[in-house]
């Protein structure tokens, strides 16, 4: 993965302090990431499409974090916004542009290294799978997938309203998966989970799509699905 991240305030010296701070912080935590800085919401603004994780002054000049962090949920919805603040009454509207976290000035690195942690956490299921169709080559992103099928002798990938496939074996496929977001149901399917619609009764539904889970998996299943929905809360 190549993780993207911005630091903004219109002050130097603590975008500065703040960038060293975040690079110990990703050494520590075994992470890689590009680090930018921008002196002003508007410049932010202008690369925010590129970043997919934004540590944010609450207070500028010009343009202030909250206007900024509005803008950015328009241009980029899935960058990840750490809001950075030193007035506990503004604590509020961290929460209002979809923060995951706030960090308080002077920064403590513990709670920067936490505030990555749960951003790198979120990350799942971005390695890209090589697939094909009609002979052509195409790569996308694993959480894109719907689920996969094993089919005489290779494996389908529902994607959108596309079908692909490529020569693996469904375990083999297994082994490449992000296990946080991907679910072996039968011998014949893995599910992704993020797209199951309903589950119950020894069945799940992805797209209109009826899925058995094997009687032998099942226990385990529900185990997985419940904790895969309560660890992004």
């Amino acid at each position: 993965m190549n993780i993207k991240i911005g630091i903004c305030d219109d002050e130097k010296l603590i975008a500065d302090r703040l960038e060293r701070m975040v690079s110990e912080c990703l050494l520590e935590l075994g992470q890689e990431a590009e680090i930018f800085i921008f002196l002003s919401g508007k410049k932010l603004l202008q690369r925010v499409d590129k970043l997919d994780v934004v540590f944010l002054d609450i207070k500028m000049d010009e343009l202030d974090g909250y206007e900024t962090g509005k803008h950015i949920r328009e241009l980029n919805p899935n960058c990840r916004i750490i809001m950075e603040t030193g007035e506990s009454d503004r604590f509020e509207e961290a929460f209002e542009i979809g923060a995951i976290r706030y960090i308080r000035k002077p920064f403590d690195k513990e709670k920067v290294k936490e505030a990555l942690n749960k951003v790198f956490s979120g990350f799942v299921g971005l390695e890209k799978l090589e697939v094909y169709k009609e002979r052509n080559r195409y790569e996308f992103e694993q959480r894109r997938v719907k689920y996969i099928r094993a089919y005489n002798g290779y494996t389908e990938y529902y994607v959108g309203n596309d079908v692909f496939r490529n020569e693996l074996s469904l375990h083999e496929v297994e082994v490449q998966l992000d296990d946080r977001l991907f679910y072996k149901v039968n011998r014949q399917y893995i599910v992704n989970l993020e797209e199951i619609v309903r589950n119950e009764d020894g069945k799940i539904y992805i797209d209109g799509v009826e899925l058995p889970i094997s009687r032998r998996r099942k226990s385990e299943f529900d185990r997985v699905y419940m904790e895969h929905f309560f660890n992004k809360s």
